[in-house]
């Protein structure tokens, strides 16, 4: 699979059937798209691609505010390349933001990438007042002489999957329930940066993670999880807070990996959240917290 940034590069490529959207996530739903397009140029003989953004649109049109996203793009990438996709096309929002409707369909899909087929959700807008959904693109379809597949909503236990619902349900910390929806389990990468060393200090090495700011991020509490290593899973459990015991103040995500003792500092590392365990709360001495650490990765052990 091939990953473009410029037109020219992409176009050639061409022609193409494009799943568009802002993917993130690439949950259910996401990949109901995927499955389609891929399936789709493989009919009419073209390349597959997801044409999305590099930063998430809210990210540049609000760029104080953290905007929680649930994949960064070297994972989502990597997920879109497991369903046999040809290309994905990660656009600079800033070139498409002004364009109308018709603009974007005409300079881009059918300029640049010579469209056979888009495919889009049921719930798709675009063009810069959102002038633009699901039957417009099918009238443009027409017009310019393209294929257009609407994919319906997916539902589970009556929810509509979508980013937002996923969202919610990690920042609630029900994250053993996301997996149905994302068909994963929720994961935060990043590198291991130096911490307090209080770990250390009572005999359990914990390994403090360093992340994006606008990934959204579990409540607080200590979580069972899996822990990617140079490509190797291990067990662990994971703390999300502030280290109350020792009168912490600021968030922190650390990780204890059992029985594993390499120096991780400068790493990244990837933590798959499985299971909330327990609240985080303060214990009256160093000792008590390490029997409650040590309580949890026996727990964590017969999980």
């Amino acid at each position: 699979m091939v990953v473009y940034t410029n037109y020219k590069e992409a176009k050639k490529g061409n022609p193409y059937c494009i799943a568009l959207g802002s993917f993130d996530g690439v949950h259910l739903g996401h990949q109901k798209l995927i499955e389609r397009v891929v399936n789709k140029g493989k009919e009419l003989d073209c390349n597959s691609m997801v044409y999305t953004f590099m930063d998430h649109p809210k990210k540049v049109l609000t760029p104080n505010c953290s905007h929680e996203m649930i994949t960064q793009n070297l994972q989502r990438v990597k997920i879109m390349e497991s369903f046999g996709l040809d290309a994905v096309y990660l656009e600079d929002f800033q070139n498409i933001m002004k364009m109308d409707a018709e603009t974007f369909v005409k300079d881009i899909l059918v300029s640049h990438f010579n469209i056979k087929c888009a495919v889009a959700g049921y719930n798709f807008t675009f063009g810069n007042k959102k002038d633009g959904n699901a039957e417009i693109l099918k009238r443009y379809g027409d017009l310019y002489g393209f294929e257009v597949a609407i994919v319906d909503a997916v539902k589970i236990k009556g929810n509509i999957v979508s980013s937002s619902f996923i969202r919610d349900m990690i920042k609630s910390g029900k994250v053993d329930d996301v997996k149905e929806y994302l068909g994963r389990n929720y994961s935060i990468d990043g590198q291991v940066i130096h911490g307090k060393k209080i770990g250390e200090k009572i005999g359990i090495r914990t390994a403090n993670l360093s992340i994006n700011k606008d990934l959204v991020v579990p409540k607080p509490g200590v979580y069972f999880t899996d822990t990617i290593v140079n490509n190797n899973v291990y067990k662990s459990v994971t703390n999300i807070g502030t280290n109350p015991t020792f009168n912490g103040n600021k968030m922190n995500i650390e990780t204890h990996i059992i029985d594993f003792q390499e120096d991780l500092y400068g790493k990244n590392i990837e933590i798959f959240f499985l299971k909330w365990n327990r609240e985080e709360k303060a214990f009256n001495n160093a000792s008590e917290l390490k029997k409650q650490i040590l309580d949890d990765i026996n727990n964590r052990l017969n999980y």
